[in-house]
Order: structure tokens, then C-alpha cells, then sequence
């Protein structure tokens, strides 16, 4: 008996979903360490990958533990299990990081976000009071508090979902329904 045989597709989706966790703390860092105005530049928008493909790799491995097969049901329940784990870490890791290590970066992100949002605003030919009121709102609201970063984690589940049904389709296989029976010789 080997190791991969005796752990169950649930415990593969908590360990992949451990590594979906790890990997979103290491690519938040980087962004981290690289500064405001790359934390909210398209470039943070590609961690958004990371994520899904933890989650296909973890899908396949349990496959590949079960046989090379792996029913739908059974692959959402892993692939689910994978991205709202990885996701619940990364949003305790942000939670932790810009309440109680770096206050500071925080206050920089609103900053750069704000001065987005004044860019976007002339550029839509917004007047110059609803440009104030609007960095106004962006640099007064903290969107790291633990009800908005719970709610961000809900929508998170929500897309989570519908991306683990779409991962699941792709790699799921049935089982042939003939496939141990015997073949008589005559």
C-alpha cells in the first residue's frame, strides 16, 4: 500500500488546496514587494490563474489516484474544496497584512486607486465635484476591514463555484460500465 493509494480525493483537495493558499500568499507578496501601483496594475489581475491551475492539477491527481477515473460529482467536490481553501487563506493572509503588518501600504493602495479612479473620471467627462466626492470616498474607505474582505471571500465562493464546475467537466471520466467483465474465450 502506498501513500497516494491510502489518502482519500478529500484529503488530496485539502493539500491542494493548502498549496492554492501558499501559492496565493507568494504571488500577494510579490506584488506586495513590488509596490502600490503594481498591486493594482493588470498584472495582479493574473494571479487570478494561479488558483485554477492548483485547482486542475489537484483534479488530476486525484484522477490519477482513483484510477485514471474520476465521476463529475466527485471532481467538484475536490475542485470546490481546492479554490474556496486556497481562497479562505489568501484572505486571512490579506486581512493580517494590511491590518496589522503594513498599515501604511494600505493607505498607499487607496492612494494609487484613487488617483485611477480621478484618471477614469475625465476621462468619462465627469465634472470636477463628482471627481472630488469620489476620491474623496476612495481614500476614506477601508476595504480591508474583516465584513468586506468576508463579503469579497462570498463573491469569491461564487466565482469559485463556477469555475470548479467548468474544471470538473473538463476532467472528469467515467468509469466504462463494462469494463470488468469478463471476456469468454470460446
Amino acid at each position: 500500500m502506498t501513500v497516494e493509494s491510502s489518502s482519500s480525493p478529500k484529503n488530496l483537495g485539502v493539500l491542494y488546496g493548502l498549496i492554492c493558499g501558499g501559492v496565493s500568499i507568494v504571488f500577494t507578496v510579490i506584488l506586495y514587494l513590488s509596490g502600490a501601483k503594481t498591486f493594482v496594475s493588470p498584472l495582479a489581475w493574473c494571479g487570478m490563474v494561479l488558483p485554477i491551475v492548483v485547482c486542475v492539477m489537484g483534479g488530476l491527481a486525484i484522477r490519477k489516484q482513483r484510477g485514471g477515473y474520476l465521476e463529475y460529482s466527485e471532481a467538484l467536490k475536490a475542485t470546490f474544496l481546492i479554490l474556496v481553501l486556497g481562497s479562505l487563506i489568501a484572505t486571512a493572509f490579506q486581512y493580517i497584512l494590511f491590518n496589522y503588518i503594513d498599515v501604511s501600504f494600505r493607505e498607499a493602495l487607496a492612494q494609487v486607486t484613487a488617483e485611477q479612479v480621478e484618471k477614469m473620471m475625465h476621462k468619462f467627462g465627469a465634472t470636477d465635484t463628482q471627481i472630488d466626492e469620489a476620491v474623496q470616498k476612495t481614500l476614506s474607505k477601508n476595504n480591508y476591514t474583516i465584513g468586506n474582505l468576508l463579503l469579497g471571500f462570498v463573491f469569491s465562493c461564487i466565482g469559485s463555484f463556477i469555475i470548479a464546475l467548468i474544471v470538473s467537466a473538463i476532467i472528469k471520466r467515467k468509469r466504462p460500465p463494462f469494463e470488468n467483465t469478463f471476456i469468454i474465450n470460446q
